[in-house]
Protein backbone atom coordinates (compact mmCIF):
# COMPACT_ATOMS: atom_id res chain seq x y z
CA UNK A 1 0.00 0.00 0.00
CA UNK A 2 1.58 3.54 -1.06
CA UNK A 3 2.37 5.98 1.79
CA UNK A 4 -0.55 8.41 0.65
CA UNK A 5 -3.44 5.43 1.53
CA UNK A 6 -1.69 4.68 4.25
CA UNK A 7 -1.72 8.44 5.93
CA UNK A 8 -5.85 8.42 4.04
CA UNK A 9 -6.24 5.56 6.41
CA UNK A 10 -4.60 6.90 9.20
CA UNK A 11 -6.48 10.53 9.27
CA UNK A 12 -9.57 9.13 8.94
CA UNK A 13 -9.15 6.35 11.61
CA UNK A 14 -11.85 7.72 13.94
CA UNK A 15 -14.33 8.07 11.95
CA UNK A 16 -13.81 4.28 10.61
CA UNK A 17 -13.26 2.82 14.13
CA UNK A 18 -17.09 4.45 14.60
CA UNK A 19 -18.45 3.24 12.53
CA UNK A 20 -16.93 0.77 9.97
CA UNK A 21 -18.90 -2.83 9.73
CA UNK A 22 -15.75 -4.77 9.82
CA UNK A 23 -16.79 -8.49 9.66
CA UNK A 24 -18.88 -7.75 6.73
CA UNK A 25 -16.13 -5.72 5.05
CA UNK A 26 -13.61 -8.57 5.77
CA UNK A 27 -15.91 -10.86 4.18
CA UNK A 28 -15.99 -9.20 1.46
CA UNK A 29 -12.16 -8.23 1.23
CA UNK A 30 -11.51 -11.89 1.30
CA UNK A 31 -13.95 -12.03 -1.54
CA UNK A 32 -11.90 -9.85 -3.89
CA UNK A 33 -9.01 -11.39 -3.04
CA UNK A 34 -7.04 -8.98 -0.89
CA UNK A 35 -7.68 -10.35 2.90
CA UNK A 36 -6.92 -14.09 3.28
CA UNK A 37 -9.04 -16.93 5.23
CA UNK A 38 -6.87 -16.06 8.14
CA UNK A 39 -7.04 -12.92 7.80
CA UNK A 40 -11.04 -12.97 7.83
CA UNK A 41 -11.11 -15.54 10.84
CA UNK A 42 -9.28 -13.03 12.80
CA UNK A 43 -11.22 -10.30 12.12
CA UNK A 44 -14.37 -12.55 13.35
CA UNK A 45 -12.13 -14.01 16.17
CA UNK A 46 -12.06 -10.54 18.03
CA UNK A 47 -14.89 -10.61 20.64
CA UNK A 48 -16.29 -6.91 20.25
CA UNK A 49 -17.24 -4.94 17.50
CA UNK A 50 -14.40 -2.12 18.28
CA UNK A 51 -12.07 -5.00 18.10
CA UNK A 52 -13.28 -6.51 15.04
CA UNK A 53 -12.28 -2.72 13.32
CA UNK A 54 -9.09 -2.82 15.25
CA UNK A 55 -8.13 -5.50 13.33
CA UNK A 56 -9.40 -4.82 9.86
CA UNK A 57 -7.16 -1.61 10.16
CA UNK A 58 -4.00 -3.21 11.41
CA UNK A 59 -4.29 -6.09 8.91
CA UNK A 60 -5.27 -3.80 5.45
CA UNK A 61 -2.07 -1.75 5.72
CA UNK A 62 0.20 -4.86 4.84
CA UNK A 63 -1.75 -6.30 2.26
CA UNK A 64 -0.36 -4.82 -0.61
CA UNK A 65 -0.92 -2.11 -3.73
CA UNK A 66 -4.49 -2.22 -4.48
CA UNK A 67 -5.93 -3.24 -0.74
CA UNK A 68 -6.52 0.35 -0.32
CA UNK A 69 -8.80 1.18 -3.86
CA UNK A 70 -10.54 -2.54 -2.93
CA UNK A 71 -11.17 -1.23 0.22
CA UNK A 72 -12.68 2.25 -0.61
CA UNK A 73 -14.45 0.69 -2.98
CA UNK A 74 -16.03 -2.13 -0.25
CA UNK A 75 -17.03 0.96 1.83
CA UNK A 76 -18.75 2.52 -1.43
CA UNK A 77 -21.06 -0.82 -1.03
CA UNK A 78 -21.34 -0.59 2.54
CA UNK A 79 -21.05 2.41 4.12
CA UNK A 80 -20.94 4.89 1.30
CA UNK A 81 -19.77 8.25 3.54
CA UNK A 82 -16.67 6.63 4.71
CA UNK A 83 -15.56 6.18 1.27
CA UNK A 84 -16.49 9.89 0.57
CA UNK A 85 -13.53 10.40 3.22
CA UNK A 86 -11.18 8.46 1.79
CA UNK A 87 -11.51 9.62 -1.78
CA UNK A 88 -14.00 12.32 -1.84
CA UNK A 89 -13.42 13.41 -5.66
CA UNK A 90 -12.65 10.04 -7.83
CA UNK A 91 -15.75 8.01 -6.75
CA UNK A 92 -18.46 9.81 -4.74
CA UNK A 93 -21.66 7.62 -4.04
CA UNK A 94 -24.26 8.94 -6.88
CA UNK A 95 -27.71 8.57 -7.39
CA UNK A 96 -29.98 9.42 -10.27
CA UNK A 97 -33.27 10.86 -9.54
CA UNK A 98 -35.67 9.50 -11.81
CA UNK A 99 -37.59 5.52 -11.84
CA UNK A 100 -35.24 3.40 -10.41
CA UNK A 101 -36.67 -0.09 -12.42
CA UNK A 102 -35.16 1.24 -15.32
CA UNK A 103 -31.34 2.26 -14.34
CA UNK A 104 -28.53 0.96 -12.25
CA UNK A 105 -27.56 3.69 -9.26
CA UNK A 106 -24.33 4.52 -10.61
CA UNK A 107 -21.13 5.89 -8.40
CA UNK A 108 -19.90 9.44 -10.21
CA UNK A 109 -16.88 12.19 -9.67
CA UNK A 110 -17.48 15.59 -9.00
CA UNK A 111 -15.18 18.53 -10.18
CA UNK A 112 -13.71 19.50 -6.28
CA UNK A 113 -14.33 22.68 -6.29
CA UNK A 114 -18.26 21.45 -6.30
CA UNK A 115 -17.73 18.12 -4.25
CA UNK A 116 -18.36 19.93 -0.85
CA UNK A 117 -21.06 21.32 -0.45
CA UNK A 118 -22.75 19.35 2.93
CA UNK A 119 -21.04 22.44 5.12
CA UNK A 120 -22.59 25.38 3.05
CA UNK A 121 -21.08 29.23 4.29
CA UNK A 122 -23.52 31.14 5.83
CA UNK A 123 -25.05 34.02 3.97
CA UNK A 124 -24.34 37.58 4.78
CA UNK A 125 -27.10 38.75 2.03
CA UNK A 126 -28.59 42.31 1.94
CA UNK A 127 -25.37 44.22 4.64
CA UNK A 128 -27.23 47.34 3.97
CA UNK A 129 -23.58 49.27 3.08
CA UNK A 130 -22.83 52.67 1.80
CA UNK A 131 -23.20 51.55 -1.66
CA UNK A 132 -26.43 49.58 -0.80
CA UNK A 133 -28.21 52.73 0.70
CA UNK A 134 -27.19 55.49 -1.83
CA UNK A 135 -29.31 53.21 -4.34
CA UNK A 136 -32.04 52.96 -2.95
CA UNK A 137 -34.52 55.38 -3.70
CA UNK A 138 -33.57 54.84 -7.53
CA UNK A 139 -34.84 51.38 -8.24
CA UNK A 140 -36.96 51.70 -11.53
CA UNK A 141 -40.29 49.67 -10.43
CA UNK A 142 -41.38 49.42 -13.88
CA UNK A 143 -38.44 47.22 -14.98
CA UNK A 144 -37.44 45.40 -11.68
CA UNK A 145 -39.99 43.60 -9.51
CA UNK A 146 -40.72 45.30 -5.94
CA UNK A 147 -38.83 43.16 -3.07
CA UNK A 148 -38.54 45.34 -0.24
CA UNK A 149 -40.70 43.49 2.44
CA UNK A 150 -39.36 42.66 5.60
CA UNK A 151 -40.23 38.47 5.10
CA UNK A 152 -39.90 38.29 1.39
CA UNK A 153 -42.69 35.79 0.79
CA UNK A 154 -43.00 31.93 2.19
CA UNK A 155 -40.83 29.69 0.45
CA UNK A 156 -41.99 25.97 0.24
CA UNK A 157 -39.73 22.86 0.18
CA UNK A 158 -40.69 19.14 -0.18
CA UNK A 159 -38.37 16.65 0.18
CA UNK A 160 -38.85 13.06 -0.75
CA UNK A 161 -36.10 10.48 0.36
CA UNK A 162 -38.44 7.23 1.07
CA UNK A 163 -41.10 6.00 -1.43
CA UNK A 164 -43.93 3.86 -0.37
CA UNK A 165 -44.41 0.49 -2.29
CA UNK A 166 -47.25 1.52 -4.44
CA UNK A 167 -44.89 4.30 -6.04
CA UNK A 168 -42.64 1.37 -7.45
CA UNK A 169 -39.88 3.39 -5.96
CA UNK A 170 -39.54 1.69 -2.95
CA UNK A 171 -36.40 0.59 -3.44
CA UNK A 172 -35.10 3.30 -4.19
CA UNK A 173 -34.63 6.21 -1.55
CA UNK A 174 -33.04 9.58 -2.80
CA UNK A 175 -29.82 9.15 -0.20
CA UNK A 176 -28.56 13.09 0.00
CA UNK A 177 -31.69 14.76 -0.41
CA UNK A 178 -31.61 15.51 3.14
CA UNK A 179 -28.37 17.70 2.39
CA UNK A 180 -30.07 19.79 -0.42
CA UNK A 181 -33.09 20.78 1.63
CA UNK A 182 -31.00 22.05 4.03
CA UNK A 183 -28.71 23.89 1.85
CA UNK A 184 -31.86 25.34 0.25
CA UNK A 185 -33.65 25.81 3.71
CA UNK A 186 -30.19 27.96 4.73
CA UNK A 187 -30.35 29.92 1.24
CA UNK A 188 -34.26 30.81 1.12
CA UNK A 189 -33.64 32.37 5.03
CA UNK A 190 -30.60 34.25 3.93
CA UNK A 191 -32.60 35.47 1.13
CA UNK A 192 -35.39 36.47 4.02
CA UNK A 193 -37.84 34.02 3.21
CA UNK A 194 -40.25 31.84 5.46
CA UNK A 195 -39.19 28.38 4.79
CA UNK A 196 -41.63 25.88 5.21
CA UNK A 197 -40.15 22.09 5.07
CA UNK A 198 -42.58 19.05 4.21
CA UNK A 199 -40.68 15.68 4.03
CA UNK A 200 -41.63 12.46 2.21
CA UNK A 201 -45.21 13.59 1.07
CA UNK A 202 -48.14 11.59 -1.41
CA UNK A 203 -49.21 12.96 -4.32
CA UNK A 204 -52.49 14.08 -1.96
CA UNK A 205 -50.24 16.01 -0.12
CA UNK A 206 -48.50 17.86 -2.39
CA UNK A 207 -51.95 18.95 -3.24
CA UNK A 208 -53.29 20.02 -0.28
CA UNK A 209 -49.79 22.11 0.17
CA UNK A 210 -50.10 23.61 -2.90
CA UNK A 211 -53.71 24.43 -2.42
CA UNK A 212 -52.84 26.01 0.67
CA UNK A 213 -50.41 28.31 -0.90
CA UNK A 214 -52.44 29.22 -4.02
CA UNK A 215 -55.12 30.14 -1.08
CA UNK A 216 -52.52 31.65 1.57
CA UNK A 217 -52.83 35.41 1.07
CA UNK A 218 -49.70 36.96 -0.19
CA UNK A 219 -50.41 41.00 0.70
CA UNK A 220 -48.02 40.77 3.16
CA UNK A 221 -45.20 39.76 0.69
CA UNK A 222 -43.17 40.43 -2.53
CA UNK A 223 -42.42 36.87 -4.11
CA UNK A 224 -43.42 33.00 -3.32
CA UNK A 225 -40.61 30.36 -3.75
CA UNK A 226 -42.03 26.41 -3.97
CA UNK A 227 -38.99 23.79 -4.18
CA UNK A 228 -39.59 20.18 -4.84
CA UNK A 229 -36.87 17.42 -4.44
CA UNK A 230 -38.37 14.05 -5.65
CA UNK A 231 -37.61 11.21 -8.37
CA UNK A 232 -39.28 12.17 -12.08
CA UNK A 233 -40.10 11.02 -15.39
CA UNK A 234 -40.66 13.65 -18.45
CA UNK A 235 -43.30 15.98 -17.25
CA UNK A 236 -44.22 14.12 -13.99
CA UNK A 237 -42.96 14.22 -10.15
CA UNK A 238 -43.47 11.40 -7.66
CA UNK A 239 -45.21 11.71 -4.62
CA UNK A 240 -44.15 8.90 -2.11
CA UNK A 241 -46.89 6.94 -4.14
CA UNK A 242 -46.64 7.58 -7.29
CA UNK A 243 -46.64 10.28 -10.16
CA UNK A 244 -48.89 13.42 -10.61
CA UNK A 245 -48.25 16.29 -13.67
CA UNK A 246 -46.02 19.23 -13.28
CA UNK A 247 -48.28 21.26 -15.27
CA UNK A 248 -50.79 20.25 -12.77
CA UNK A 249 -48.82 21.31 -9.56
CA UNK A 250 -48.03 24.81 -10.97
CA UNK A 251 -51.32 25.71 -12.78
CA UNK A 252 -52.68 26.14 -9.29
CA UNK A 253 -50.82 29.37 -8.32
CA UNK A 254 -52.18 30.62 -11.85
CA UNK A 255 -54.96 32.03 -10.25
CA UNK A 256 -54.03 32.89 -7.07
CA UNK A 257 -54.83 36.35 -6.66
CA UNK A 258 -52.75 37.70 -4.32
CA UNK A 259 -49.41 36.33 -6.39
CA UNK A 260 -50.72 38.33 -9.53
CA UNK A 261 -47.95 40.59 -10.68
CA UNK A 262 -45.30 38.83 -7.93
CA UNK A 263 -42.49 36.68 -8.93
CA UNK A 264 -43.29 32.91 -8.49
CA UNK A 265 -40.34 30.72 -8.35
CA UNK A 266 -40.77 26.92 -9.00
CA UNK A 267 -37.46 24.70 -8.49
CA UNK A 268 -37.70 21.17 -9.46
CA UNK A 269 -35.03 18.82 -8.78
CA UNK A 270 -35.86 15.33 -10.35
CA UNK A 271 -35.04 13.42 -13.39
CA UNK A 272 -37.13 14.43 -16.59
CA UNK A 273 -36.51 11.17 -18.76
CA UNK A 274 -34.52 8.02 -19.14
CA UNK A 275 -31.89 9.10 -21.26
CA UNK A 276 -28.06 9.85 -20.15
CA UNK A 277 -26.75 12.80 -21.49
CA UNK A 278 -24.13 12.91 -23.55
CA UNK A 279 -23.92 17.12 -24.39
CA UNK A 280 -26.03 19.39 -25.69
CA UNK A 281 -26.63 23.44 -25.30
CA UNK A 282 -29.79 24.66 -24.14
CA UNK A 283 -31.51 28.68 -24.97
CA UNK A 284 -33.37 30.66 -22.79
CA UNK A 285 -36.87 30.90 -23.70
CA UNK A 286 -37.67 34.21 -24.62
CA UNK A 287 -38.95 36.64 -21.88
CA UNK A 288 -42.59 38.73 -22.42
CA UNK A 289 -42.43 42.26 -22.66
CA UNK A 290 -44.10 44.74 -19.82
CA UNK A 291 -47.82 44.82 -20.79
CA UNK A 292 -50.01 46.62 -18.92
CA UNK A 293 -52.64 43.51 -18.09
CA UNK A 294 -51.16 40.93 -16.72
CA UNK A 295 -51.66 37.32 -18.56
CA UNK A 296 -52.04 34.40 -16.56
CA UNK A 297 -48.62 32.75 -17.69
CA UNK A 298 -46.95 36.09 -16.55
CA UNK A 299 -44.35 35.95 -13.84
CA UNK A 300 -43.48 32.62 -13.23
CA UNK A 301 -39.82 31.35 -13.63
CA UNK A 302 -39.44 27.38 -13.76
CA UNK A 303 -35.83 26.10 -12.65
CA UNK A 304 -34.92 22.28 -13.63
CA UNK A 305 -32.29 20.46 -12.67
CA UNK A 306 -32.05 18.86 -16.38
CA UNK A 307 -33.96 19.12 -19.54
CA UNK A 308 -36.81 16.77 -21.42
CA UNK A 309 -35.69 13.46 -21.69
CA UNK A 310 -32.92 13.02 -19.35
CA UNK A 311 -31.69 12.07 -15.87
CA UNK A 312 -30.31 13.87 -13.07
CA UNK A 313 -27.70 12.97 -10.81
CA UNK A 314 -27.95 13.62 -7.11
CA UNK A 315 -24.77 13.08 -4.78
CA UNK A 316 -25.29 10.45 -1.60
CA UNK A 317 -22.96 12.50 0.42
CA UNK A 318 -23.04 15.93 -0.79
CA UNK A 319 -26.43 15.93 -2.56
CA UNK A 320 -27.69 17.02 -6.22
CA UNK A 321 -25.63 18.76 -9.05
CA UNK A 322 -28.27 21.21 -9.38
CA UNK A 323 -28.48 22.15 -5.91
CA UNK A 324 -25.01 21.90 -5.46
CA UNK A 325 -24.79 24.51 -8.10
CA UNK A 326 -27.78 26.52 -6.98
CA UNK A 327 -26.63 27.14 -3.92
CA UNK A 328 -23.43 27.51 -4.56
CA UNK A 329 -23.78 30.35 -7.37
CA UNK A 330 -26.76 32.37 -5.72
CA UNK A 331 -24.50 32.46 -2.05
CA UNK A 332 -21.62 34.31 -4.31
CA UNK A 333 -23.89 36.82 -6.15
CA UNK A 334 -27.55 36.73 -4.35
CA UNK A 335 -26.75 40.26 -3.53
CA UNK A 336 -26.25 42.11 -6.57
CA UNK A 337 -27.24 39.98 -9.52
CA UNK A 338 -30.40 39.00 -10.99
CA UNK A 339 -32.04 35.62 -11.04
CA UNK A 340 -31.77 34.70 -14.57
CA UNK A 341 -28.06 35.89 -14.78
CA UNK A 342 -27.15 33.54 -11.85
CA UNK A 343 -29.50 30.86 -12.87
CA UNK A 344 -27.38 30.71 -16.21
CA UNK A 345 -24.32 30.48 -13.92
CA UNK A 346 -26.22 27.66 -12.66
CA UNK A 347 -26.06 26.00 -15.87
CA UNK A 348 -22.79 26.47 -17.12
CA UNK A 349 -21.54 24.85 -13.18
CA UNK A 350 -23.82 22.18 -13.54
CA UNK A 351 -22.35 21.16 -17.16
CA UNK A 352 -18.80 20.59 -15.74
CA UNK A 353 -19.92 17.70 -13.75
CA UNK A 354 -19.10 14.33 -15.18
CA UNK A 355 -19.71 10.97 -14.28
CA UNK A 356 -17.66 8.35 -13.76
CA UNK A 357 -18.54 5.01 -13.16
CA UNK A 358 -17.03 2.33 -14.80
CA UNK A 359 -19.84 1.13 -16.90
CA UNK A 360 -19.98 1.76 -20.75
CA UNK A 361 -23.61 3.30 -20.37
CA UNK A 362 -23.13 5.44 -17.77
CA UNK A 363 -19.85 6.77 -17.37
CA UNK A 364 -18.77 10.41 -18.73
CA UNK A 365 -22.79 11.65 -18.75
CA UNK A 366 -23.44 15.10 -18.10
CA UNK A 367 -26.23 16.94 -17.03
CA UNK A 368 -27.00 20.66 -17.84
CA UNK A 369 -30.22 22.39 -16.28
CA UNK A 370 -32.85 24.43 -17.84
CA UNK A 371 -34.47 27.66 -17.25
CA UNK A 372 -37.83 28.81 -18.31
CA UNK A 373 -38.78 32.38 -18.03
CA UNK A 374 -42.61 34.30 -18.14
CA UNK A 375 -40.74 36.98 -16.25
CA UNK A 376 -41.68 40.45 -17.00
CA UNK A 377 -38.89 42.42 -15.35
CA UNK A 378 -35.56 42.22 -13.74
CA UNK A 379 -35.92 39.41 -10.17
CA UNK A 380 -33.26 41.41 -7.73
CA UNK A 381 -33.34 39.55 -4.35
CA UNK A 382 -31.56 42.86 -2.93
CA UNK A 383 -32.51 45.26 -5.50
CA UNK A 384 -31.71 48.27 -3.27
CA UNK A 385 -28.14 47.11 -3.85
CA UNK A 386 -28.04 47.45 -7.87
CA UNK A 387 -26.43 50.37 -8.93
CA UNK A 388 -26.12 50.02 -12.32
CA UNK A 389 -30.18 49.66 -14.01
CA UNK A 390 -28.86 50.54 -17.74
Amino acid sequence: MQEEDRKALRSNREALLRDLEAKRVASLLYSREIFSEEDKDSVNAKSTPAEQREEVLDILPRKGPKAFSVFCNVLHEVTPHLEALLRPIQEDDEGIDGPGSTAPIPASGVPSENNDQADAKLFNFGGGGSAAKSSANTIDNDTIYKMNKSTRGIAVIINNKDFLRSSGMDRYPRNGTDVDRDALAKLFRALKFDVRIYNNQTRAEIRRITKEMAITNHSPYDAFIFSILTHGEEGVIYGTDGTMAIKDLTAIFKDCATLVGKPKMFFFQACQGHEYMDGMDVTDAPQQGSKVSVPAEADFVYAYSTVPGYYSWRNSVNGSWFIQSLTKVFEENAERMDILRMLTRVNAMVSTYKSRTGEYYSDSKRQVSSVVSMLRKELYFFPENVTDQS
